[in-house]
């Protein structure tokens, strides 16, 4: 049985600064452990509520026992002080951060001919955010950079919303952009910014075999000093009133032109 003190440790995963430091990260609910486990993430244990009715889990359970992953069963007032959603399904996973480098990025970006890297100079709401990493992961992009300043990737909100995704891509936080944009030009990458201003039209420009996509904050998009790094800036023009594009739906249209070229090319990523 886990102990009060354990409860208490674990529970500081609720908060970006908990994650950070024991470099551990919740993952709540059936589905998303699910996908997990199907993608061979790092988990260490997995927490059961007392209350729940633990054979719906039968599956989770089979898979957590072939890999050794070691399955505690708790009260519910102990669960509920671990868990972050209203109406919490009952289990939730414990796994290790998937951590990089951005020299590692960059080796492995090195050895391609054609890539796609997403950079977001800030993103704050999480909705959006596990969207676009579900999204990247769909198209098959090669990197991901987000800005400090971002919704963390491994919160609880972007982790129900895109766990799959945050397993399989090659992703870096925390990051300032304009000191690794450059390191991106030296090896090919033209940088293109999305904008609601952009001299081009994004079905008019023909996407470069190395394609950089940023794409700015919600509330105000691309700032000027990473702007400034940018080399060509597109638009997606508007048929409607609305101001302006959700950053998530407006990161899967590019992408899907971006994929769109490269198939009517015959030139994948």
């Amino acid at each position: 049985m886990i102990s009060n003190a354990e409860i208490k440790h674990l529970a500081e995963l609720k908060e970006r600064s908990g994650r950070i430091g024991q470099k551990r990260f919740f993952i709540e609910g059936k589905r998303s452990i699910e996908e997990a486990l199907a993608a061979n993430a790092d988990i260490k244990q997995i927490i059961v509520n007392l209350a729940t009715n633990s054979q719906k889990f039968a599956e989770i359970y089979s898979g957590a026992e072939e890999r050794g992953i070691r399955i505690e069963e708790i009260p519910a007032e102990k669960f509920n002080k671990l868990s972050s959603t209203e109406t919490s399904q009952g289990i939730i996973a414990v796994a290790e951060v998937h951590e990089t480098t951005f020299e590692d990025l960059i080796s492995d970006l090195r050895t391609k001919r054609k890539a796609i890297v997403l950079i977001f100079d800030r993103i704050s709401d999480p909705g959006n955010l596990g969207t676009i990493l579900r999204s990247a992961a769909w198209f098959g992009v090669d990197a991901v950079l987000i800005a400090k300043g971002s919704v963390d990737v491994y919160n609880p909100k972007v982790v129900r919303s895109a766990m799959a995704a945050i397993t399989g891509l090659n992703f870096l936080q925390e990051v300032t952009l304009v000191d690794e944009m450059p390191t991106l030009k030296k090896l090919g990458f033209t940088m293109i910014a999305s904008t609601q201003n952009g001299n081009v039209g994004y079905t008019e420009y023909e996407f470069p075999k190395k394609a950089a996509l940023v794409f700015g904050s919600e509330a105000t998009g691309i700032t000027q000093k990473v702007a400034a790094h940018c080399d060509e800036s597109i638009f997606i023009p508007r048929v409607g009133k609305m101001e302006s594009l959700n950053v998530a739906v407006a990161t899967s249209i590019v992408l899907a032109e971006v994929v769109r070229q490269r198939s009517a090319s015959g030139q994948h990523s």
